[in-house]
This record gives structure tokens, sequence and C-alpha cells, in this order.
């Protein structure tokens, strides 16, 4: 390909759009995906080549990538994907090459190592961004801050800010400083907005570059800190207040609460809601009163509030009990004609005293089966349906914070139901009927689809809700 693009291919002046997904001689092609927050696809598969191949490949790099860069004139949007492998200047080189094209308007990179120098975007006075995607780690003494400050005030069109950050020393960033950089007398469009790991004050001027926002996403370790002089509480408030309706919304556990509620039953006409409760060790599982009248509410009340507009409905829980599918919340769910993508967490046969020294009975494995039909059929009845993800979390010794000291809890743990074989049996209940776009089911690495009437099992698919322990981040991947 790169050596098309330095022959002057004519193809290379009708190039807009370009992704590189390595640059790396030790590297493969991404293709599954990585926990980070946005849950970009990734990989980093590393091949064996000697180290003469290896001296022959930086050669033609070096020799390609710049003629190849230089002939895309036309070129509008640029994503990169890179890791710990790849070179730096080949990186930097694509940065210095792609700002010479005043047309650009998109760009993203996406690493697991240091982000790239990204000052040839103010030394070459680009100023119709309107995406910015940027995942990278960084400490205190990185220059990166004061550089995202120049690029985002330059940029008064910016509609796309989709920063993926973590912090080495665990303190956040002020997001608001980033936006120091904008004349007082501009507001940014912003339709979409991804935090990572960032403190953001609540404030006048910050609901100002929020007023065209539709789509939010957090991080767990991004926090909003309040402006008392308006005595609003938090940023479900704020959005409230400023007549702020978001169409897509992707949160962790600390951002979900009754403002949160009290927000999303203010509107109508949300199509994304994705609610993560990551997994962490704990003892004591027992859900609080407060998860119980969160999940309530969201149940009784939200997802009907919506059903007409959600075509992605998503909620994956460790603290299975209140957000879990059951046959009681089915006909909530019945209710989302337009749902495209549904992921749900269901619960597995364990004890309701499972938090005591001396356990007590499972749950009959009948209610679990039963349950899994339900959604089963529940899912197959909805019309556009195309992927439902089950979160299953693997109930072992480890998950429920026991040791050697007590053998008799390891065997009252070998007697939970198993979970794969509820779904089997839900499956076998449930006949799939003739559909435009056949139902995949996603279930840890099982992935069932339905064909001439049956459910066929498929290998390794891609998988939204994995089985996880108390012990593990829920790992999420997006897509049917």
């Amino acid at each position: 390909m790169l050596q098309a693009l330095t022959s002057v291919h004519p193809a290379a002046t009708y190039i807009r759009h370009l992704k590189i997904l390595s640059l790396s001689d030790q590297s493969t092609a991404y293709a599954k995906e990585y926990a980070d927050f946005d849950l970009k696809p990734r990989q980093e598969c590393l091949t064996r080549i000697s180290p003469s191949e290896t001296a022959m490949f930086k050669r033609a790099l070096q020799t390609a990538l710049p003629l190849a860069m230089a002939g895309l004139s036309s070129l509008n949007s640029l994503t990169i994907y890179t890791c710990g492998q790849d070179p730096r200047w080949a990186i930097n080189v694509l940065i210095n090459f792609a700002v010479i094209h005043t047309g650009l308007e998109k760009v993203s990179h996406f690493t697991s190592a240091e982000q790239a120098d990204l000052r040839p975007f103010i030394t070459q006075g680009i100023t119709n961004l309107r995406k910015l995607s940027l995942s990278y780690w960084i400490d205190r003494r990185s220059p990166l801050v004061p550089i995202l400050v120049q690029i985002i005030g330059r940029n008064p069109a910016l509609s796309c800010l989709e920063l993926e950050n973590g912090a080495n020393d665990k303190s956040n960033e002020s997001f608001n400083t980033l936006l120091s950089g904008i004349p007082d007398d501009v507001s940014l469009p912003l339709s979409r907005l991804v935090l990572g790991s960032f403190d953001v004050t609540i404030d006048d001027r910050l609901m100002e570059h929020f007023c065209s926002l539709t789509e939010l996403r957090l991080g767990e370790a991004t926090s909003f800190v309040i402006n008392d002089r308006k005595h609003i509480p938090d940023i479900w408030t704020a959005l409230h207040a400023n007549s702020i309706r978001l169409k897509s919304i992707s949160i962790p556990n600390p951002h979900v609460s009754f403002q949160l509620m009290e927000y999303l039953n203010s509107y109508c006409g949300l199509e994304e809601l994705e609610l993560q409760h990551f997994s962490h060790p704990i003892r004591n599982h027992t859900a609080s009163r407060y998860e119980i009248e969160l999940a309530d509410e969201l149940f009784s009340s939200i997802i009907s509030k919506h059903a007409s507009s959600l075509h992605t409905l998503m909620i994956f829980s460790h603290l299975e009990r209140p957000w879990q599918f059951s046959v009681a919340r089915s006909a909530a769910f019945a209710q989302c004609t337009s749902l495209i993508k549904l992921g749900m967490c269901m619960e597995r046969g364990a004890s309701e005293r499972r938090s005591l020294p001396i356990p007590g009975p499972p749950m009959n494995a009948h209610n679990v089966v039963q349950d899994m039909e339900s959604l089963v059929r529940m899912a197959e009845s909805l019309p556009s349906l195309e992927g439902l993800w089950i979160s299953m979390e693997a109930i072992t010794p480890a998950s429920m914070g026991l040791d050697d000291s007590h053998p008799e809890e390891h065997e009252y743990i070998d007697n939970f139901p198993d979970h794969y074989a509820a779904l089997h049996y839900g499956l076998e209940k449930v006949t799939p009927g003739q559909r435009e776009h056949p139902l995949k089911i996603f279930v840890g690495p099982q992935v069932f689809v339905a064909q001439d009437g049956a459910w066929i099992r498929k290998s390794n698919g891609p998988s939204r809700g994995r089985d996880i322990s108390y012990s593990e981040s829920a790992a999420l991947s997006w897509g049917v």
C-alpha cells in the first residue's frame, strides 16, 4: 500500500480517510478489543523476525512513509493505533506530514504508550479540527497539557472531543484548564464528549460549551467539582437546569445516582444508555438499599420513559441482584421495540446468605433457567434486536472471598447451578423466528446465532459482557 502511494498513485489524491493499525515490524493488525474506557479495537500480537529483516523494514518505512503521507492531498481524517513497539520517529512523521494538509478535520491517536508530539498542530496553524480523539498516559512533567490547551483554543469548530487519559501520580488534570485557551466570545459546539480521568468544575462557562452536547461517556476516575455559587449539586442537575438533553450516556457506577434518574425522567428521546458497574474484590456483596432503589427506578420508570427511542441498552453490574434481569422485569424491555443492542447481567443462583460464615442453600436452579428463558424469549420478540449480551459472573471461592479454612464452603459453592447450563435450557425452550437480521446471543466466549429455526453455537465471537469475577475489571467490547 505504501509503495503504491509513494509512486504518486492516482488513487492517493482521492484518499480522505486514513487508518493506520501499526507502524511496528513486530505487530500484526489489531483485531481484538482492549479495555480502555472507550474500548477501541487493538491487539499487540508480537511476531519474531530477524535483525536483518528489522533493518530492512525500518529503511523501507523511512523512505515510503513520508512520501506516502505527502501525496494524500485530500486527507480529511487520520486515525492511528500505536503501542510500545511502534517507533517514535514514524509516529512523528505521520503527525508532521498530516498537518501540512489544510483540510484535516479529524485526528485520532490511540496508544498504550506516551502520546505523540502534537506541537506541529500549533506550528502549522491547524484551525479546522472538528474531532480530536486521544488516549494517552501522562504525568505532571509532560508538556501535553499546555499543548492541548493551545490546540483546543485554536479550533473553534471542535464538536467531538475524546480524551481517554491516565495519570502516573493518581491525580487528575483539570478539564476546565484544557478549555482555558478558548477565546471568551467563543463556545465550542461540543456534541460528543469522552473523559477518562479528569476533575471537572461545573460552572456557567462549562455549560456554554455543553449547549449542543448529545453524547457523554465518562470514566470511573472522572469527578465533578461543584461551583457553590450556583448551588448546583452535580452534572445531571446542571444538564437539566440548562435544558441539555443527551441522546447517548455511557457511565460507570460512580456517576449513577438519583440525580441521574431525575434527569432521565425529565425528557424523552434517549437513544443509548450504558451503565457499567466494574467488579472489585469485596467480601460482603450485599447490595445497599440505595442500589436497590436506583435499580427499581431504572426498571420501573426510566426504561419505559425512553422505550420508543432506545436502540442500545447495556446494564452490567457486579451487584447483580438489584440490576439483574428477571421475569418480572421483562415487560419493561418488551416496550423497547427499537432496540438493536441489549445487554443484561443474570443471576447464577448464589445464596441469599453468602456473606454468612455458615452458608445457606443455593437458590433453586429452576428460577435461574426461568429467568434465562424469559430473557431470550423477550429478546426474540423485539423486532429490531440484533445482539443480546448476557453478563454472568463466575462463582468461585476467590470471588466469594473464601480461603482454605472453610472446606465446607468450597463444597457449598461447587453445588451452585451451572449458569451455562441455564442458558442452554433457556435456549432450548425458545424457537427462533424468521428475522431480517438473525439474533446473536453473546455469553462470555460463547456466541449463539439463530439459524434454520435453531440456535447454533459459534466459537470465540466478540463478547460484550464476559464472565467476570469480583477480582477482575469488567471487560466489555462493543459491536455485534
